[in-house]
């Protein structure tokens, strides 16, 4: 069976850090490739992931709130009983492996990111080869 899952978005506040079990949870936004019918805009999708280990200390010391992210993982289902006696159901992402999105060259959520002093070059589209 296979279950992998890849998900591109913001965090959307900083990781909770669990240092002594070392554990860390937090929310990716994701956003949807088409707009909603009714207002015109884009809506986004929350995704609840939790990571364990050496994957959640990195997560905790190098992404913030509003950072960029890539996460691959795994889907995981469960449910538990809340205080009311209610049985609730939970969807996690489960993560294994994590990236910086930079992808529009935005690097100011990154730590110890170094600014570039290097113009874009200015290339013009007679000097490209295609």
């Amino acid at each position: 069976m296979l279950n992998n899952v890849q998900i591109q978005g913001r965090l959307t506040k900083t990781p909770e850090y669990n240092q002594q079990n070392q554990v860390v949870h937090f929310t990716v936004a994701c956003q949807r490739s088409f707009k909603n019918k009714q207002t015109g805009e884009y809506d986004a999708d929350f995704i609840r992931c939790v990571a364990f280990g050496q994957r959640a200390n990195f997560i905790a010391q190098h992404f913030n709130k509003g950072s960029r992210m890539i996460v691959v993982g795994r889907w995981q289902t469960g449910s538990y009983t809340d205080q009311q006696g209610n049985r609730v159901f939970t969807n996690d992402l489960v993560v294994s492996d994590t990236e910086f999105d930079d992808a529009r060259g935005d690097s100011s959520n990154q730590p110890n990111s170094q600014p570039s002093n290097n113009a874009e070059p200015d290339i013009q589209d007679s000097d490209l080869p295609f």
